[in-house]
């Protein structure tokens, strides 16, 4: 599994249980994720939900919020201790396993790991790897106004500060609007 490749299943696992679950999408009233919903982020990285308990969705919030430290560091030496306290929380076993039909791959989990166990510490790892890598320069909080959602750069030019091309467009065109008024 690469963890800060362009199709990182742990690395968008950790982004979308952050914004699943601190920061509902604009115009929600209701800020708890619906039931469901964040199992739903687990089958979308491919984890293999259908495993785990009824009582996941609330391991995977409190989850949620610690890894938001990390996308919420300032700096180098303050996200380096949130990851840390990730890391050091969580069981890693490095393997190399083969199931449902893909091939020899590596998990970062003990082969007897529970489906929140495998969750906790590939997303741990993956921020590790993309901390370690890249520092500060590859995620974040989105920079439109208003908007609490993270983000996780994987692209070739690094470039990315939005959470989805939705804030990227709003805050262009707000800038547009901006630039206008002030010339006029």
């Amino acid at each position: 599994m690469d963890f800060i490749g362009y199709r990182s299943d742990a690395l968008g696992a950790a982004v979308a249980l952050v914004n699943t679950v601190t920061a509902p999408p604009r115009g929600t009233l209701d800020e708890a994720a619906p039931p469901d919903q964040l199992r739903r982020v687990l089958v979308e990285h491919g984890y293999i939900a259908g495993r785990a308990p009824a009582s996941i969705e609330t391991d995977l919030r409190g989850w949620a919020g610690r890894l938001r430290t990390v996308f919420d560091a300032e700096d180098l030496d303050t996200a380096a201790t949130a990851v840390n306290a990730l890391l050091s929380d969580v069981r890693i076993g490095p393997h190399l396993t083969r199931h449902d039909g893909q091939g020899w791959h590596l998990h970062y989990s003990p082969p007897d790991a529970a489906v929140l166990d495998r969750l906790r510490s590939t997303t741990a790892f993956a921020l590790a790897m993309l901390l370690s890598e890249y520092g500060l320069d590859r995620h974040g909080r989105c920079a439109a106004d208003g908007c609490e959602r993270v983000f996780a750069d994987t692209s070739r030019n690094a470039a990315r500060r939005y959470c989805s091309p939705a804030c990227a467009n709003r805050s262009a065109v707000a800038a547009h609007r901006a630039r206008q008024r002030s010339a006029r």
